[in-house]
C-alpha cells in the first residue's frame, strides 16, 4: 500500500494508550506502548494532548491511539520518524524509532 508519504512530512504513528498514569500535570499522562519495524516494543510517556483520541482516567485502557511524528528517512518499507514533542539526553536530542512506512497515516497538524 502507497502512503504517499516520504521524508520530511507529519505523519500519524499507530499505538496502545496502555495506562493512565497521573492528573498532574494537566491534562494528564498517559503510557503508551508500540513496536518498531523490527519487533521490538517501545513505551513513551506524554500528556494525553500528544496522543490521538479522547484519552482520560475513564477511558478503558488499553485502547488505540496514534502520535504525530516526522519522517527522518525511508528506505526499503522502513522509515525513521522522530517525535517532535519528545527529546532527552544532554543535548535534547529527538527520539528516532524505524516503523513500516505502510502502517503511517498523513497528518497536517505538524
Amino acid at each position: 500500500m502507497d502512503t504517499g508519504l516520504g521524508t520530511g512530512d507529519g505523519c500519524e504513528l499507530p499505538a496502545t494508550a496502555i495506562y493512565w498514569l497521573t492528573d498532574d500535570p494537566q491534562p494528564g499522562l498517559v503510557l503508551v506502548e508500540f513496536a518498531d519495524a523490527y519487533g521490538r516494543p517501545h513505551q513513551l510517556v506524554g500528556k494525553t494532548a500528544y496522543f490521538d483520541g479522547d484519552l482520560q482516567s475513564t477511558t478503558d485502557y488499553p485502547c488505540p491511539t496514534s502520535t504525530q511524528c516526522t519522517i527522518e528517512e525511508v528506505n526499503d518499507g522502513v522509515a525513521t520518524v522522530s517525535t517532535w514533542w519528545l527529546e532527552g539526553g544532554p543535548d535534547n536530542t529527538r527520539f528516532v524509532f524505524d516503523v513500516w512506512l505502510d502502517i503511517l497515516k498523513p497528518t497536517t497538524d505538524i
